[in-house]
């Protein structure tokens, strides 16, 4: 019979008892390393470099069936890994991997044949320091067809106030297979594409409202058709707004004095549509009875109109000169002036495109129309018709108003603003960007 001592007993339970301890905390340890920084040592200040891309950028490598690999220089966290890629075609949820210091990519269906890829990895990739890369890496490759050397670029421009769309995106979707392209546009809404298949594309310029990089019927958005081969370089303005499905509709009929009335609609108009006396006709409600009009004006014709017309009085009284109305702008001056460039600014690089400025008169919502003469006592009503608004949709209405009383004769009608007074109604309009 072999006795063992109690003390004995006891001191064996606590070794093995600490061993386990041990080596539980050895394996815990080991277990989630890769999810924080080393201990100890200075701190790391320097986002991971990227090193190497297999395959090259811009390779032609057909048949190639593996992964994308970005290697870096050091440690990539895991945080956020899957919203890191964006791949072209777009491809909504492409499968990201990860290895010690390497993404790799591969769409979820797999790569195609004779087809161009573009990625973007987003500046979101860091290191177990949470030190984050600086600026997008941008990435292409074929997997047989050549890469074409050609470059679309441009603006994305808000059309109510002409300042630049920040983050807006463009997309370029060939036709007739809807390959889909795209990128963001930065601070000053500025883009750049390059290396497309050769085709026909819709371009579409859009703020893309739920993120889902798509232009949605709700996103305000621009587009247009272009044809692109494989050494072009295209300059477009996208020029976004929110679509209407209706024409403009008439709301109200104020009187600014006794020959100018102030029409609203509920929508903004195509300030680049052509007006005339045909579009409105102005009667007294008791007998229809007509009132002449002189002319149908824009807002932002019959501001520069007035402004004007104010300039040249306040001349005329100053220097005891002719009458005001011998001193209007001709009608080719009531355009919105260029804006000058602001004192000590620094003037624009040699190639590169100029910051976004409203080209040409911005939309509003509303018209005026001028008499030529005093509207006569009494109600009054304004019927509109075949004007349009931005989505080239053509709308009108009708209003009622009493005329304003005023002892001072009324300001001189101004000119008509685009061509002749009597043209016809505008018709339907396209609502496309411009390709400058």
């Amino acid at each position: 019979m072999i006795r063992v001592s109690r003390t004995g007993v006891v001191r064996a339970t606590l070794l093995v008892g600490a061993c386990v301890i041990a080596l539980y905390k050895l394996v815990a340890l080991d277990g989630c390393a890769h999810a924080q920084a080393p201990m100890g040592g200075p701190a790391d200040s320097t986002p991971p470099l990227l090193i190497a891309i297999v395959p090259d950028s811009y390779a032609v490598v057909p048949g190639f069936k593996d992964r994308v690999r970005f290697q870096f220089d050091e440690s990539i966290s895991e945080r956020s890994v899957q919203g890191t890629v964006t791949l072209y075609p777009l491809d909504p949820r492409p499968q990201v991997g990860k290895g010690k210091r390497e993404l790799r990519v591969r769409p979820r269906d797999g790569w195609v044949a004779d087809r161009i890829y573009h990625m973007r990895l987003e500046p979101n990739v860091q290191d177990l320091f949470n030190n984050r890369i600086t600026a997008p890496i941008r990435y292409v490759f074929s997997t047989g067809v050549p890469i074409p050397d050609n470059r679309v670029s441009g603006r994305v421009i808000d059309r109510i106030n002409g300042r630049p769309l920040r983050t807006g995106r463009v997309d370029m979707v060939r036709m007739p297979d809807t390959l889909r392209y795209g990128t963001i546009a930065d601070s000053a809404g500025l883009f750049s594409l390059s290396a497309l298949p050769e085709g026909e594309y819709l371009a579409i310029g859009y703020e893309d409202v739920n993120n889902n990089r798509r232009g949605d019927d709700f996103d305000r958005s621009d587009t247009v058709r272009v044809t692109l081969a494989a050494a072009d370089t295209l300059t477009l303005d996208f020029r976004v707004f929110r679509h209407d499905t209706v024409g403009p509709r008439l709301t109200e009929a104020q009187p600014i004095d006794s020959v100018t009335v102030e029409l609203q609609f509920d929508g903004y108009l195509d300030p680049d549509a052509p007006l005339s006396t045909a579009n409105v006709e102005l009667f007294a409600l008791a007998d229809s009875t007509p009132v002449a009009l002189d002319t149908v004006l824009h807002g932002w014709a019959y501001n520069a109109w007035r402004d004007s017309l104010q300039r040249a009085r306040a001349a005329a009284l100053d220097t005891l000169a002719a009458p005001p109305d011998t001193l209007l702008p001709p009608p080719d001056t009531l355009a919105p002036a260029a804006v000058p460039r602001a004192p000590g600014a620094p003037a624009p690089q040699e190639g590169a495109l100029p910051a976004a400025q409203p080209e040409g008169p911005l939309p509003q919502r509303n018209l005026y129309i001028v008499a030529r003469e005093r509207i006569p006592p009494g109600t009054h009503a304004v019927r509109v018709r075949a004007v349009l608004n931005l989505s080239g949709l053509e709308g009108g209405g009708e209003a009622s108003f009493e005329p304003a009383t005023e002892e001072e004769p009324p300001p001189t009608p101004p000119p008509p603003p685009n061509g002749p007074a009597q043209q016809e109604p505008a018709g339907r309009r396209g609502a496309g960007s411009r390709l400058r």
